[in-house]
């Protein structure tokens, strides 16, 4: 895939846009029309490839639309509705104008996200993605950037969907503080990430050992790891929600979790036996 140099830098400039596209002036480069907002696309593109060579080709291919027919929809489902209560609380208190899906991936979150916001956005750093996030033509702008260097201006977004993106980041840290810098002061951030770092989620890779040679997660969160890194960023934490309990074996938990009533039946027990060792975390954050 290789980009070309954009023709006509005005084409992409908007006095509304939050994305400051003036930084990448000299050498603003698009790939079938979609902005790189980031200083090397080639070492990026270099990286995906070198993990497609390492067996990883699936997480950085394969459509992500069918997230809500898989194994896991149940508790997909669940992770949706929770989020549409957090946005719809901040929106009874203040209207949403700009709500960014960081990492938003083929954009499959954009049709239930929209009508929280007047301006929906959307960036990741998989071109192949993004051309399908396009193709949906509900964001308001789609580009190609790295969180760690982010191409938006301070203080761009009233609303940040931040979603099982942070531990596939080396930087982490870096990342959170991007996002700190363009989420408002009065805005929210909402972060999910899995709680792999748990002992039951631990005992699942143990079992399951070459499960870890095809993850692509760099990062294995707890509560209190987690909380101590967004705390260090300039975040204070409004809430933390775990939800989603399973079976400590990543094959026979997504058999069973696909019968709504087991899915239900892990979430009802594991909230009162196991209430730390949930799959997903959510951190409602701001500054």
């Amino acid at each position: 895939m290789v980009p070309c140099m954009s023709k006509n830098l005005n084409s992409y400039l908007d006095s509304s846009s939050p994305f400051f596209y003036e930084k990448y002036e000299q050498d603003l480069r698009e790939f079938e029309g979609i902005p790189l907002l980031v200083r090397n696309y080639e070492q990026i593109q270099s990286y995906i490839n070198h993990a497609k060579i390492e067996g990883k080709k699936e997480w950085y291919e394969a459509p992500q639309e069918d997230i809500w027919a898989g194994p896991y929809r149940h508790h997909l489902l669940k992770r949706k509705k929770y989020v549409e209560f957090v946005l719809a609380y901040y929106a009874t208190k203040k209207p949403i104008h700009s709500l960014l899906d960081l990492g938003c991936g083929d954009g499959a979150n954009f049709f239930w996200l929209k009508p929280y916001a007047k301006n929906l956005y959307g960036s990741d750093y998989n071109i192949t993605r993004l051309l399908r996030a396009r193709q949906r033509s509900i964001a308001q702008e789609v580009v190609l950037a790295d969180v760690t260097d982010y191409g938006a201006k301070d203080e761009s977004f009233d609303a940040i969907f931040f979603n099982h993106v942070l531990e596939h980041i080396p930087d982490d840290e870096q990342a959170l503080r991007e996002v700190f810098r363009i989420l408002k002061k009065d805005g929210v951030c909402i972060l999910g990430v899995p709680n792999e770092g748990a002992f039951w989620w631990q005992m699942a890779y143990k079992f399951q050992p070459e499960s870890l040679r095809i993850t692509d997660h760099v990062h294995f969160y707890t509560v209190k790891s987690l909380s101590k890194k967004i705390k260090k960023a300039g975040f204070t934490i409004q809430e933390i929600k775990p939800i989603g309990w399973g079976l400590p074996h990543w094959t026979l938990d997504s058999m069973v979790r696909g019968y709504k009533i087991m899915d239900d039946l892990f979430e009802f027990f594991g909230r009162i036996f196991l209430p730390r060792q949930a799959s997903s975390l959510y951190f409602v954050i701001g500054k």
